[in-house]
Formats: structure tokens, sequence, C-alpha cells
């Protein structure tokens, strides 16, 4: 467990692996040393990329972290981590239902409403992905209005549940902490998702277009006012 410890600070997470892993056969019901190599394999899980190589590490962390749930339901650090994973791997319902589960735990973590909303936000945005490319065309986060009506429409149909509920999650991060100003961001790029939901309707276009500047201008302004804060 030392010579984990030590390598895992030190950046050589495959060591550290190794030698927690080492520590799991020596000692089995040693839950410490699983949760340390399921974190010694999460630090090694590649952010989006779907190799097997890639893929066989976040499962082997899972793995190591279910074992530790097993033991205790309500650990946070296997649950969060777990979360994750299964969001870096793109397999984003169950990212969402593992953090729904640290809400059940603790509703009052602004951070779990947020990664609800990004991974909502994700979703929707490789939705609009496809079908603008169907017609040749890329996002121009202004409401596209270049796409047909009929693929507005589909667009429409695919995304107004995700935004919708995005937009909810990261408003209740919000209310948990005022200043989170990756939600602000996050919301600002929710409200240009629903700009492409206008299908003609100019009005309401312009109307989400500007939510999106406003929360622009509250994400700059939180930054700023972070940064003058003493660390």
């Amino acid at each position: 467990m030392e010579a984990g410890i030590e390598s895992f600070k030190a950046g050589r997470y495959e060591d550290a692996a190794a030698s927690f892993r080492k520590a799991t056969q020596l000692e089995p019901d040693n839950e410490f040393a699983h949760l340390y190599l399921g974190t010694a394999y999460a630090y090694q899980v590649v952010p989006g990329l779907l190799t097997p190589k890639n893929i066989q590490l976040a499962n082997s962390a899972l793995a190591e972290f279910d074992i530790v749930l097993k033991i205790h339901p309500n650990e946070l650090s296997a649950i969060k981590q777990e979360a994750t994973i299964y969001r870096n791997t793109q397999r984003y319902d169950e990212a969402k239902r593992w953090e729904q589960r640290v809400i059940t735990i603790d509703p009052n973590d602004a951070e779990a409403f947020y990664l609800i909303g990004t991974i909502e936000w994700d979703q929707a945005y490789k939705n609009t992905v496809e079908i603008l490319s169907a017609e040749g065309l890329k996002d121009d986060r202004m409401g596209n209005v270049k796409l047909t009506y009929g693929s507005c429409e589909k667009m429409h149909e695919e995304n107004a549940a995700l935004v919708d509920d995005g937009i909810a999650n990261l408003k209740h991060a919000l209310e948990l902490n005022p200043n989170y100003s990756d939600a602000m961001q996050y919301l600002q790029l929710m409200y240009q998702q629903y700009a492409d939901f206008a299908c003609g309707d100019a009005a309401a276009l312009n109307a989400d277009l500007k939510l999106a500047d406003e929360w622009n201008t509250k994400a700059m302004a939180a930054r700023r006012q972070a940064a003058l804060l003493p660390q």
C-alpha cells in the first residue's frame, strides 16, 4: 500500500496499480486497497478515447469500485469515480444514474447537478451535429437558421427534453452555489441549443440568444470576481 501511494503521488499510475493489485491479492478484504487500485486505474483512463485498452482500464476501475460499494454502498468517493468513468467513456445514461446516486446521498452536492447538466448538453450536442451533418452544415451557435424546417423539428424532438432537464439541473447547481461560473457557462450553451428549436420564429430565436449572451456575461463576471478573492 505504501509503495502504491508513493508511486501514485509521483504520477506513476501503472506502478501504483501494480502495488495496489498486489495488496488486494494479499488482503482481498482490504477495501482501501480496492479503492486505491480502482483510482489508479481511473487515472489512466483517457476521456473520450474508446479504444479496447482504454475501455478495459475503465472496466477494471469499475470492478474495483464495485467491490468497495458492496461493503459500503454509500461510499461517495467510489460512486463519484464510477460516474466519472462512465462519463469519460461516453456511457452517458450510466453516468447520469451514478450522479443521481450522489444526489440521493447528498442533495446539496452542486457538482453532481452540474455534471448531469453537462452530460445532457453533450448528448444534445451529439444529436445536433448529426442532424446538421446530414444537411452539410456545421453548428453556428446562432440558431442554425439554414437548417430545413423538417430537420429543425427533428432536432426539437430529439433534444428538447435533454435541454429542459439540463437547464433545470444547472440552475439547481447555481441555487446551491450561486458563484458556479462553469454552470453559468453551460447555461449559455444550453440556451444556444434552445435557439435551434425556433424553426423560423424570429422572436423565440432572439430571446434564446439573448439569454445565452446574458449567461455568458454572468459567467465572465463570476470568474473575474473569483480571481479577486484571496487564494
